[in-house]
């Protein structure tokens, strides 16, 4: 899990301190990697304690950890293709894309799904409209029906009817639309599950939803620029493929009652 995940996950952890810390190091990765943590806490102006503190509330064992991960993104930045070899560039993002979320435990996303007494999909631009229709297709197959809503007057409506049994999942590429976190936050309020689907960085709607999935972008320069999104529609196939499969081992009873329950729990906590 890269950096901007973990932060989004365990934003609602996070002090004042912790956020100054974060702050520092995003915006100065590269160095951050080969600094000792005294020389960090001086940047920062926090002790020591504080920044092993700050790395341990990231799920991380300590310090070393943390430098070892900034060090590992540089390294995996630095091997990226040229700007101008955006083909190559995009095919790898797709590629690494697949393999992260074929491996990707999504049993507290599907459980989520299976619980819920309504499903909704929140879109709020062409491509999120495109993608969110596709969902909603694909999960007919699997009997489960997904209402697509839009920003705007259909969202108030959603307000007044949505409750903490049901669930809704949020696309958004950037994850910072204030029509798009505006509902977040109203739904979080009221306690309804939600998850959300951002680029993979730092975001304010990843940390205001309970579960997360990430798509891979790339920005082309064009002599306009260009963001390939194609990974919106790659994920949907294989979040739906995967929760096939999944149905399949519980109709099976390869995912047990207790276990189910166990999941359940922990996903409204």
């Amino acid at each position: 899990m890269k950096l901007d995940e973990r932060f989004n996950e365990k934003r609602d952890l996070l002090g004042e301190n912790d956020l100054l810390i974060w702050q520092y190091i995003s915006a100065h990765r590269r160095e951050c990697a080969g600094l000792s943590i005294e020389a960090l806490g001086a940047r920062c102006h926090v002790s020591r304690t504080t920044i092993l503190r700050f790395a341990q509330k990231l799920g991380l064992s300590g310090f070393s950890e943390l430098r070892l991960l900034l060090r590992m993104e540089h390294a995996e930045n630095a091997q990226q293709p040229q700007a101008a070899d955006f083909l190559q560039q995009t095919c790898q993002s797709y590629h690494k894309m697949i393999d992260e979320l074929r491996d990707k435990d999504c049993i507290p996303l599907f459980q989520a799904i299976d619980t819920a007494e309504n499903l909704y999909v929140f879109s709020s631009g062409m491509l999120q409209d495109a993608v969110a229709r596709e969902i909603c297709r694909m999960f007919l197959i699997a009997d489960r029906w997904f209402y697509r809503i839009h920003a705007g007057s259909e969202a108030e409506a959603l307000l007044h009817n949505v409750t903490e049994r049901d669930f809704v999942l949020i696309l958004s590429v950037s994850g910072e639309s204030p029509q798009v976190l505006q509902l977040a936050k109203a739904l979080r309020v009221r306690g309804v599950p939600t998850a959300s689907v951002t680029q993979r960085k730092q975001n304010s709607l990843a940390q205001l939803c309970r579960l997360r999935l990430y798509i891979s972008t790339v920005e082309i320069d064009f002599g306009t620029d260009y963001q390939s999104t194609a990974s919106f529609f790659i994920l949907s196939e294989l979040m739906f493929l995967k929760y096939m499969a999944y149905r399949k081992e519980v109709d099976a009873g390869a995912v047990g009652d207790a276990d189910r329950a166990e999941l359940s729990q922990a996903e409204r906590k």
